[in-house]
């Protein structure tokens, strides 16, 4: 499929540079100066299956953010063939814009195989997957990346709420390589899991540059691990929902689980977001 053809896939694909280094120029759609840690992972992530035979999946991934990265700037992802499996593979991903790491990954693939046994949680989702089209609630998108989104609850974009559920998928149809997929999922997980922690302890995330304005706080992703439980077909209707775990010394972590209309689990998000701002202690 033409890559033009998804406003995602234009946004975030990588230009392969040789001997398993991949390249973007580190323009952002976002206006602000912070690259968003979101797309930064999935950059890290298409470099890694670059390298992966394509009969291997993602199943899991870990990544930090080491240093900020500023929009305008190239950005290049050298690839660590940790190790090449007959059933599992890992890659390590680095990002760097000149000697600064702003991404670094930590990936495994796993090999097409019969499903195996069979659990999963039940979707925590009240609102039904047969509304979310139906102009009950208003549907947006997201005008950087190309996603469209249903906030079910009104939690998912600023809110004092931490009951987070939101309705999401890719507003133009993507390739069917399945880790443009998974690539989508990774992406707006970053958008509606991990601000739960901040409000949870009463304040409002205002993002790593501090754009949103008065009465927020200047955050950023300090890490974020994902687990893929089954495939997704990402510009199809999906749910996230998340919920904070703790928050202390300016460090918060949530818990966030996707799934895709007919209820499968599809993956877990476990996500630290850290506050940039002082804030006032509170006296005894």
């Amino acid at each position: 499929m033409d890559q033009t053809v998804s406003a995602v896939v234009a946004a975030l694909g990588v230009e392969p540079l040789g001997e398993d280094r991949f390249g973007v120029s580190g323009a952002s759609p976002l206006a602000r100066q912070t690259l968003f840690g979101g797309a930064l992972l999935v950059q890290a992530l298409l470099s890694a299956d670059a390298t992966v035979p394509g009969d291997y999946a993602v199943h899991h991934l870990h990544g930090e953010f080491p240093q900020r990265g500023r929009a305008g700037e190239p950005i290049v992802f050298a690839v660590d063939r940790v190790k090449d499996g007959r059933a599992l593979t890992s890659r390590r991903v680095v990002g760097r814009q000149g000697d600064r790491v702003v991404v670094t990954l930590e990936a495994s693939f796993q090999r097409a195989r019969e499903s195996g046994p069979e659990f999963s949680v039940p979707s925590p989702a009240r609102f039904p997957a047969a509304a979310v089209g139906s102009g009950e609630l208003p549907l947006h998108r997201d005008g950087g990346f190309g996603i469209e989104f249903v906030d079910a609850t009104g939690s998912a974009n600023g809110t004092r709420s931490t009951d987070v559920e939101a309705w999401y998928r890719a507003g133009d149809p993507l390739p069917a390589d399945a880790a443009w997929h998974a690539a989508v999922l990774t992406l707006v997980s970053d958008m509606a899991v991990p601000t739960v922690a901040i409000t949870a302890a009463g304040l409002v995330a205002g993002g790593p540059d501090g754009e949103g304005g008065p009465g927020t706080v200047a955050t950023t992703s300090v890490n974020h691990t994902m687990w893929f439980h089954r495939p997704l077909r990402a510009d199809e209707w999906f749910v996230l929902t998340s919920q904070p775990l703790s928050t202390a010394f300016g460090r918060g972590v949530a818990l966030g689980s996707a799934h895709d209309a007919q209820g499968r689990h599809v993956a877990t998000i476990v996500q630290e977001i850290y506050v940039k701002d002082p804030v006032p202690l509170t006296p005894r």
